[in-house]
């Protein structure tokens, strides 16, 4: 098993995956009530990043975190981390925010980001995974998120009484790391990585700071072309095939997409958002990410982390290419019960789902190296 593979199983369930690009903040580190700071990039300990949904005050401040406790980390630093017995209020504090959005009739893995994808304003990198989700429950145009100190360093500063968006820093530890905590300990296993807490406000809350040249919306011509780009770079494509049938599939057996043809659809957008979504199934073949081997739980549960992973992956890339993904007024009150029913039966399943569609979307945008040794087997 190549190196990394055991972390990564140990955090899919917090919603990391290693061997993806996560954002990074390399200048920023919580606000009021933290004492550390982030291991910078380059000293062999990246920091990753996901959103949760803890509003915060005005100055970066949160109102009602998970309990924290204060220890000693890594490399001599100090700073906040969570009991693994928080873990679950995570989970719940996530699922409660999703919940409140569909009992409200929003949706908000399908809003449209006329703008791009939402990015970090001091690295410039995109945010990723169930951040998107999270960030979608709150109605911004800019596509930006700053920390509090980050702004006022720029010149700028948070409007008074504005609420952050909190985010997780990721710190993975070493060989080295878990050797010490052994000794220290007598224990034998720990958990591979250490979150931290910080808080980011979106670019709109902030004055003083010139927005970036690419925070417009997209042209109305250019997203039907980078949704046919996002189509042309997947490698390992599957066979697709139109006809006039009611419904899209994609057949794992045949590894084949079949869809309704274009003028069955109510537009262009309508067609690639559907497109997206039976892309990520396809994801799941052996020939790609073998994502179906790993699947948990009976054919149920199988089946609808299966489906809320090409939901938030359809989403990922609706986004990144300006996308609009719809629901039509007929579908919506089924289909948000039926999501609500899945949430409030598994409060893991939405930190789970985005990581593994976060990665099938950056298949689909030829940005995962998948073993060559391992697609040729399959």
């Amino acid at each position: 098993m190549p190196g990394g593979t055991c972390h990564a199983l140990q955090c899919f369930s917090l919603g990391l995956e290693p061997r993806v690009d996560y954002a990074l903040i390399q200048d920023d580190w919580p606000e009021p009530g933290h004492a550390g700071r982030p291991t910078r990039p380059g000293s062999g300990q990246t920091m990753f990043l996901i959103g949760f949904p803890w509003m915060a005050s005005g100055g970066g401040v949160l109102a009602n975190p998970p309990t924290p406790t204060r220890r000693k980390t890594i490399g001599g630093r100090r700073g906040v981390t969570f009991r693994e017995s928080n873990m679950m209020d995570i989970y719940r504090s996530i699922t409660d925010r999703i919940l409140k959005q569909l009992e409200a009739g929003q949706i908000p893995w399908r809003k449209t980001w006329s703008t791009g994808m939402p990015k970090s304003l001091t690295t410039g990198k995109e945010y990723r995974g169930l951040n998107i989700v999270v960030f979608a429950t709150v109605g911004f145009a800019s596509r930006y998120w700053i920390t509090y100190r980050r702004a006022q360093r720029l010149g700028g500063h948070v409007r008074k009484g504005e609420k952050a968006m909190p985010v997780i820093y990721w710190k993975w530890r070493t060989a080295e790391d878990i050797e010490k905590l052994r000794q220290k300990t007598g224990k034998e296993t720990f958990a591979p990585c250490v979150p931290f807490l910080s808080s980011v406000f979106n670019l709109d809350q902030v004055e003083g700071i010139a927005r970036p040249d690419d925070d417009i919306q997209h042209r109305k011509n250019s997203r039907l072309e980078l949704a046919e780009n996002v189509f042309a770079i997947m490698p390992h494509k599957p066979e697709i095939a139109h006809a006039t049938i009611a419904a899209p599939a994609y057949s794992r057996l045949h590894d084949r997409i079949t869809l309704p043809n274009l003028s069955q659809f109510e537009s262009a957008d309508e067609y690639y958002a559907t497109l997206f979504h039976e892309l990520a199934h396809s994801t799941g073949h052996p020939r790609r990410l073998n994502r179906f081997a790993d699947s948990e739980g009976d054919r149920i549960e199988k089946y609808s982390f299966e489906e809320l992973v090409a939901e938030f992956a359809a989403a990922f890339l609706c986004a990144f290419a300006g996308i609009s993904n719809p629901v039509s007024e007929a579908l919506q009150a089924s289909y948000i019960e039926g999501w609500a029913r899945v949430f409030r039966q598994d409060n893991r399943i939405l930190i789970r789902a985005a990581a593994a569609a976060q990665r099938a979307a950056d298949y689909i945008r030829g940005k995962v190296v998948v073993d060559e040794q391992f697609q040729a087997a399959a």
